[in-house]
């Protein structure tokens, strides 16, 4: 079968309802290249069906379509629920919602049918490619099992990877997918899914249609199993009314909009719209970061400075690089460009790169590493062999460059960067400030321009009432802006009584003058820095002897993994060795198989018998779910959630920031401090 254009297949309204093989969970694609063809079903279009039951269709529903030959799988002889999906190989967030699909597949094999639509986001560059490969394998009848791999190696897409990947599922015919991949065979397919998708409000990854209903973002097993179980009171009416199940869907698509436009952010999120949010700087204001002889890019006596807060490793930092390119070539000379380090503490190799950035900035070539470094990043290339190697590349000094590197100043400079980004609420990447005004993430070239052209005008009438030179404009101005954004309090003023009794516990258990209980998921990687956190406070001299810390049971639904880990927690818990198993835990988040927590009890010299009846107890199951009720009735809704003294701390907090709330605690709380304030200004008051 040839493939339709998109807006030839929308506007004729195909929908396409073949069998397979009733095999549960993947079915084979039709062959286009030899491959058995799959048979026995019917195929059904909107045409086909009249609109006399559309009033049994109730919400809102859009005409998502898909063809004959898309992916798709489960349910052979037509669904009462149809799922089609909107994915991004390289959306970490897609594979957890794939994996919730794929279990409710196999759990309603006969009902429900799920359809694969791709939809590569433009910061993640291997996503069209892997896109185009998956659909290559798929025309040889084996898309879906690449697709699965690809998921499972998502950090791993280059070319090579992918043929090797198309080895490993045995793609017959590798000379034509070869071909298929050279040729960007299906790049129109793809396109043609983007279309389709932006068509009807899709603007990131995951997002999903069901029953033409629409959801985004990553979803539990349960949570889809919910959302199937309405939809099929829906298609049970269809039914009752007389309709065939192989036409439930074309049902729905006849009754179903044909455009939808994009859902409205919050105003919290829109740009410059709205208020500032508690610690982050206000968009109406102008904020007075200075530039601190930074490397830059542009003169002095520029009309308009943009500091950028940047990680190297950040991809929203390397998505934004062509909208910085712009603005140079649009504004010239009236904008220049101050960078500022922010390495986040979630990508290893940020601060080494900044490092190898600040050491080419002693040799002139910051700009140049700069660029190099984001074309690395890109292909996750960043590493020691990679810094030398571009240092040579660009004529540098290599014993100098390297020297450097480990210049202690250097890294103070890049603490420097960091404080003076928390001072003005910059806390992630990227961050920028035009003239002060604070833009955040990876703004479009519109929402940047406006405000150029905004603070270009005011620069130009303050220069001309206050007859400043160029080269100290920027400094004069910054004189009459906010020095600061308040940030929130690192754990809120609220005490809460937890119960510790049922909790593992370690430390100072007797007479502490620090509590924290934390509720955590082993499969969280926040939690991981959370565990060092913990770690962190048992190592440190002013808080090891006069702490006690309690681990609640948290696992997300979106870990699939994760409670089989808290149980063997708790099993090796019933044997007093609850902390060591959570360190091996933490240790390797890959081992979560009953083997492997075998294989861990057996290292820890537990009574692997008993670990294994406890971890198969319902008893252990009912305490994860006492933990996460104790958690979630103090409003743990995410991981890690610590409290310290019954203050929530939420987050992966680094230590200095934790150290303020726990000198604070014992200097007598924050009502000591509150108190100390009220003191303050009654004194002043009476002065």
């Amino acid at each position: 079968m040839k493939r339709f254009a998109l807006r030839t297949l929308i506007a004729a309204g195909l929908l396409f309802g073949f069998g397979a093989t009733a095999t549960v969970g993947c079915v084979a694609p039709p062959a286009k290249t030899g491959a058995a063809a799959q048979t026995g079903g019917t195929f059904v279009t909107m045409d086909e069906v009249d609109a006399s039951m559309n009033d049994k269709v109730t919400g809102d529903r859009y005409q998502i379509t898909y063809e004959k030959d898309d992916m798709w799988k489960g349910a052979p002889d037509g669904a009462l629920v149809t799922i089609v999906e909107y994915s991004d190989f390289q959306c970490p967030y897609c594979s957890r919602l794939t994996n919730s699909l794929k279990q409710v597949a196999e759990e309603y094999p006969d009902d429900v049918r799920i359809v694969f639509k791709h939809f590569p986001l433009a910061m993640h560059p291997q996503a069209k490619p892997a896109s185009e490969a998956v659909l290559a394998a798929h025309a040889q009848g084996k898309g879906w099992e690449l697709h699965d791999l690809v998921f499972d190696n998502a950090r791993k897409l280059s070319n090579e990877d992918l043929l090797s990947y198309a080895e490993q599922v045995g793609v017959p015919d590798m000379a034509k997918f070869k071909q298929d991949l050279e040729n960007h065979t299906y790049a129109a397919q793809i396109d043609a899914d983007l279309a389709q998708g932006k068509k009807f409000g899709i603007g990131s990854t995951p997002s999903f249609f069901i029953n033409g209903r629409p959801e985004r973002g990553t979803k539990s097993p349960e949570q889809l199993k919910t959302m199937i179980e309405k939809e099929k009171e829906m298609a049970q009416a269809l039914l009752d009314a007389g309709s065939k199940k192989s036409e439930i869907y074309a049902r729905i698509m006849k009754a179903a909009k044909t455009e939808r436009a994009a859902p409205e952010r919050p105003k919290s999120q829109k740009g410059q719209q709205g208020k500032a949010r508690p610690g982050k700087p206000d968009p109406s204001k102008n904020y007075a970061v200075p530039t601190d002889s930074r490397p830059q890019k542009g003169e002095d006596g520029a009309l308009v400075t943009i500091v950028e807060y940047s990680d190297f490793e950040c991809p929203y930092c390397r998505k934004v690089l062509p909208t910085l390119e712009k603005i140079e070539e649009t504004f010239g000379d009236d904008v220049r460009v101050v960078f500022r380090q922010q390495p986040l503490p979630m990508h290893k190799q940020a601060k080494p790169a900044a490092l190898a950035a600040l050491a080419a900035h002693r040799q002139g070539k910051f700009w140049e590493m700069h660029d190099a470094l984001f074309a690395k990043a890109e292909t996750r290339a960043l590493n020691e062999q990679t810094y030398g190697e571009l240092a040579a590349q660009f004529g540098l000094d290599i014993e100098k460059f390297n020297a450097d590197r480990k210049d202690p100043e250097l890294a103070k400079m890049i603490e420097e960067d960091q404080k003076i980004a928390m001072q003005f609420g910059a806390g992630g990447t990227p961050a920028f400030f035009v003239n002060g005004r604070p833009l955040s993430g990876a703004q479009p070239y519109e929402a940047f321009e406006a405000v150029i052209n905004q603070e270009m005008a005011k620069a130009k009438a303050y220069m001309a009432e206050n007859k400043v030179e160029p080269e100290k404009l920027y400094e004069e101005m910054s004189k009459g802006w906010e020095t600061e954004v308040k940030a929130p309090p690192v754990a809120d003023h609220v005490r809460r009584q937890i119960p510790v009794d049922t909790l593992a516990g370690k430390g100072n258990l007797k007479d502490p003058k620090l509590t924290i209980v934390e509720c955590s998921d082993f499969d969280c990687p926040y939690c991981t820095r959370g565990a060092e956190l913990v770690k962190q406070i048992f190592e440190h001299p002013d808080y090891k002897d006069i702490t006690a810390f309690y681990f609640a049971n948290f696992p997300l639904p979106m870990h699939k993994n994760a409670e089989g880990a808290h149980l063997a927690a708790i099993a090796a818990g019933n044997q007093g060795k609850f902390f060591e198993m959570h360190d091996l835990l933490f240790a390797d988040r890959s081992k979560r198989s009953e083997s492997d927590f075998r294989d861990m009890a057996t290292q820890l010299g537990l009574d692997v018998e008993k670990f294994m009846a406890d971890w198969k107890d319902p008893a252990t199951k009912e305490k994860i779910a006492a933990d996460k009720a104790l958690c979630a009735k103090n409003g743990v809704s995410g991981t890690p959630n610590f409290f310290v003294n019954g203050r929530s701390m939420r987050g992966a907090v680094p230590m200095k920031m934790a150290e303020v709330v726990f000198k604070e605690e014992l200097a007598g709380g924050f009502e000591a401090a509150e108190a100390k304030k009220k003191d303050a200004k009654a004194e002043k008051k009476d002065d």
